[in-house]
């Protein structure tokens, strides 16, 4: 396996566990405004990061080749 191959799977990788992190964050915090118990302030900046994240990790696999 060369380098690119290996780098293009963990970025993949790496980009279905940040999305699924934001999934599970931005569930929290409809949760947290329904019942009323928090400001999810935080949590919200926290999924902001992490979407800007996702943006670069995107750039970077749109650099792999399509078939890896």
């Amino acid at each position: 396996m060369n380098d690119t191959t290996e780098r293009c799977q963990k970025l993949r990788k790496l980009h279905d566990r940040l999305k699924e992190e934001v999934r599970t964050l931005e569930a929290d915090v409809r949760q947290e405004e329904h019942d009323g118990v928090a400001n999810p302030f935080e949590m919200i900046s926290i999924i902001k990061s992490l979407q800007r994240t996702i943006s670069s990790v995107e750039a970077e696999l749109a650099k792999c080749p399509e078939n890896e």
